[in-house]
């Protein structure tokens, strides 16, 4: 049974006369007969009454037509779907979103505005790794790993309750906040090590009274005033509550690398080129506007 032999069958049924059927189909009258025939010999069934060249469509015969109809016309939208399809895959580009993500965000809504035909699907995941692109963190000075590249180091400021002691001043410098309570990403979180790291540098491991894996937990407890906490400039951006004050910190140096790692494609490869260009030149313009703020 041939997909041509269904597509002649569903067009005799239609005119129910092969002459007809046959000029519609554009074939000689005798070549559809036969497939006819062929069709119902490997049925085993008649689908047709037959009087010289009139043919009337039996029961058998309809409920054939009935069951192809709906299959026909789905294999005949298939290849469109499947162009849609290609072309959305073509045109998707899935990152994973572990640093910066403010500072991302913000590219792909303008990115967005200039090629709207680009997808995104984001996670925030650092088990995710089939991702075709992932912004994650290092340590200044670490190893990059695969095809990683900076584009962007980002300084951390520390947040502190507007009524403490510390909230006037211009900076500060890590070592006087020994003992004082910390709230924390937990830490599994890349950032967290970052943060401990910074801690160490000044001689003490930070007094953790509060954390948790979900940074935007982190954030709001940091921004109710109920402890002091890292605030990375580019991934949390500024505050919006008068009960926190952001220091920049004098000493040590509180920066961390933001990681561009793009995963080797053919699929997509023309789209994610024009977009790690596009958040390139993104990232150099926000740190520019962000150091003439400084």
């Amino acid at each position: 049974m041939e997909l041509l032999q269904l597509r002649y069958f569903l067009v005799a049924a239609k005119y129910q006369h092969m002459t007809k059927a046959a000029e519609a189909l554009q074939i000689a009258q005798p070549a559809l007969s036969q497939s006819i025939k062929r069709l119902e010999n490997e049925l085993g069934v008649t689908l047709f009454d037959r009087e010289k060249r009139n043919i009337r469509l039996n029961d058998t015969g309809r409920f054939l037509e009935k069951q192809l109809i709906p299959i026909l016309a789905s294999l005949e939208e298939l290849p469109a779907a499947l162009q849609e399809r290609a072309s959305q895959s073509v045109h998707t580009i899935h990152l994973n979103l572990l640093a910066a993500s403010r500072l991302v965000t913000d590219c792909i809504i303008e990115y967005k505005q200039l090629h709207p035909d680009v997808n995104f699907r984001l996670w925030q995941n650092p088990d995710v790794e089939n991702e075709d692109l992932c912004i994650s963190t290092a340590f200044p000075g670490e190893e990059l790993k695969g095809n990683g590249s900076i584009i962007l180091k980002e300084a951390f400021f520390m947040a502190v309750p507007s009524c403490s002691s510390y909230a006037g001043r211009p900076s500060i410098r890590l070592e006087e906040l020994q003992g004082e309570g910390f709230i924390s990403l937990s830490n599994n979180r890349p950032m967290r090590r970052i943060c401990d790291r910074f801690c160490l540098e000044s001689g003490f491991t930070p007094h953790i009274i509060c954390e948790s894996d979900n940074p935007e937990s982190v954030r709001n407890l940091i921004a109710a005033g109920l402890g002091i906490g890292f605030w990375p400039e580019y991934s949390w951006g500024l505050l919006s509550t008068p009960k926190v004050a952001l220091l920049p910190i004098e000493y040590p140096v509180c920066k961390r690398d933001i990681i561009l790692t793009r995963r080797s494609t053919e699929e997509n490869e023309k789209v994610l080129e024009d977009f790690c260009r596009f958040l390139s030149e993104y990232a150099k313009r926000e740190d520019v506007k962000q150091s003439s703020h400084s």
